[in-house]
């Protein structure tokens, strides 16, 4: 699938069809992972439970000081 790249709002984007987000199984995800590849830019579902997970053990202690 070839895509060319658009003007949206300030910013240069690539809508991504309602087809190509069910084959990605990101349909109701409002957050994907752009991790860039030597052929090119992967994109990756991501879990935003998996994020806060990661983001919270990481973290830890800077959130409860900021929970104070």
């Amino acid at each position: 699938m070839i895509k060319k790249i658009q003007k949206i709002g300030n910013s240069k984007g690539i809508v991504l069809d309602k087809a190509l987000l069910k084959l990605l199984q990101a349909e109701n995800s409002e957050t994907v992972e752009l991790v860039p590849h030597e052929d090119g830019l992967l994109i990756k579902k991501k879990d935003t439970r998996n994020a806060y997970r990661y983001v919270s053990s990481k973290h830890r202690k800077s959130l409860d000081k900021l929970a104070e």
